[in-house]
């Protein structure tokens, strides 16, 4: 239903550029205070048994991945996290320190990337508790970087391992913020975005026009848990909730390595190209067509 949905919101609301505000981005792009400075805004909601297990996960987990994915939003457009509002919906049989350890979980997060949480709401109810957040960033106009940027002929990168998300990583990624904030000061970065929902559909968000990519196998850094099962790559494709940073690059650039915000397993995964399509190059040099699918929430 997400991607229908979405779909037809399409037709209802405009779609952000760099010259009007509307939706198709990570974060809506606030008209400028100044020429230069201005600010960012973006929301996400997590509910038990979608995106966290409460048989499984602490509440201290739970309000950590609740800012998190917001603040991976935060980094996908270049820009620094400032404030954050945080609305509780809570099952009625939770005690109170069972919501102090959530929102903690959220504030241990919030102070180390210097996030000033300044309100939200509180309800309680019989169905899964649900965490929903909205955060501010501020970034620089000209830094700023959006989906619609990528070009023909760039270079795909990816800034770390993919796939088996569910052991453990979606509830404990590290938002890629000083990453981000580095790929925006380059102008030879022309897109940006988290990949939440897996690599391929999130790379389709990246793709105007008549773009299309070519992706090669043996190229997708996969993660540990996953590299050596049978069915990895296709894992590392689809899975979703990665939460590393999928990038587009002019082709003539070589990224310089050597900076302490970039982590050392960035790879570059594929090409721009003008198919229409997302191919994937597989190890025995067979090239087949992908699907444009991924995680449904």
């Amino acid at each position: 239903m997400e991607s229908e949905f979405i779909d037809w919101l399409n037709t209802q609301l405009s779609q952000q550029s760099a010259e009007d505000c509307g939706i198709g981005d990570d974060c809506a792009v606030l008209p400028a205070a100044s020429a230069t400075a201005i600010q960012v805004i973006s929301t996400d909601s997590i509910v038990d048994q979608v995106h966290f297990d409460t048989r499984i996960h602490t509440p201290a987990e739970i309000g950590h991945k609740a800012l998190a994915v917001n603040l991976s939003d935060i980094a996908a457009m270049g820009a620094t996290p400032s404030y954050a509002v945080v609305s509780l919906i809570i099952p009625n049989h939770w005690k109170l320190e069972l919501v102090k350890e959530l929102y903690l979980g959220i504030l241990d997060l919030a102070d180390t990337f210097r996030t000033q949480i300044v309100g939200g709401d509180f309800n309680r109810h019989a169905g899964p508790l649900t965490v929903s957040i909205t955060i501010l960033g501020n970034a620089t106009s000209t830094e700023l970087k959006y989906r619609s940027g990528t070009k023909y002929g760039d270079a795909i990168y990816v800034s770390g391992p993919l796939g088996g998300s569910i052991h453990g990583h979606h509830i404990s990624f590290q938002p890629q913020i000083a990453l981000g904030l580095e790929l925006a000061k380059c102008p030879a970065v022309h897109a940006i975005t988290d990949i939440t929902d897996g690599l391929v559909i999130d790379l389709a968000s990246l793709l105007t026009d008549a773009l299309g990519a070519e992706l090669n196998e043996d190229a997708i850094p996969l993660r540990d848990t996953i590299a050596n099962r049978s069915d990895a790559i296709h894992s590392a494709l689809y899975d979703g909730e990665d939460f590393e940073l999928l990038f587009t690059v002019a082709p003539e650039f070589e990224l310089d390595f050597n900076s302490t915000a970039q982590p050392t397993s960035i790879q570059r995964i594929g090409t721009i190209n003008d198919s229409g399509e997302i191919t994937l190059v597989a190890s025995d040099g067979q090239i087949r067509q992908l699907s444009k699918k991924g995680y449904q929430h």
